[in-house]
């Protein structure tokens, strides 16, 4: 199990002003709000702490929002997800679709600011989240010289360099694109 904590609400949005203006009024209205600057710093900030409520823009650098709210809602699915974007698209795949959508503008944030103190209501303080993957992942060679993995994190594929006596060893190999550690194990043969 995994504490949630209490009243906290994560800000995934790739500008300074937006989450600062939002933070502020979180603050104000007591809860704990922590920023990212896009979807990979939010599942890095996701290691640490786990918010009861995301706010996430949907058009961010290195990860948009649509790819982060659909890695949270496999890993975590019952943090709530509230989208805020100047470009609100009217259709979401399954797997990303947030909870509530909100247009950016001032107008909207005291109807954010209430939706936020709604679901953190109806979120448990425990949640049954794995922290770490344990486990290895287990992967077979690929090309001459390298494998590729897929992160436990941010579930992206990397490509991780490879010799000979890496075979039935445990590694760990530090995803490119989050910087996730992933445990891994090599199984048969390069080859030829």
């Amino acid at each position: 199990m995994r504490d949630i904590c209490a009243n906290s609400v994560l800000l995934v949005d790739d500008d300074p002003g937006i989450r600062a203006l939002l933070s502020g009024h979180l603050e104000k209205a007591g809860f704990q709000a922590q920023e990212a600057e896009d979807g990979i710093d939010g599942l890095a900030k996701l290691r640490d702490q786990l918010p009861k409520v995301i706010i996430s823009d949907l058009a961010m650098p290195r990860m948009t929002g649509i790819e982060f709210m659909s890695v949270v809602r496999r890993r975590f699915p019952s943090i709530w997800i509230i989208a805020y974007s100047g470009s609100i698209q009217g259709e979401f795949p399954a797997e990303a679709k947030p909870d509530l959508c909100f247009e950016k503008s001032v107008e909207q944030i005291p109807e954010i600011v209430q939706a936020v103190h709604a679901l953190a209501q109806k979120t448990p303080d425990r949640d049954d989240f794995p922290q770490v993957i344990s486990t290895p992942v287990r992967t077979r060679p690929g090309e001459v010289g390298s494998f590729v993995l897929t992160c436990t994190d941010c579930l992206r594929a990397f490509k991780v360099t490879s010799a000979p006596e890496d075979k039935k060893v445990e590694r760990t190999a530090v995803c490119v694109h989050c910087a996730a550690r992933v445990p891994f194990i090599v199984e048969g043969s390069q080859p030829a």
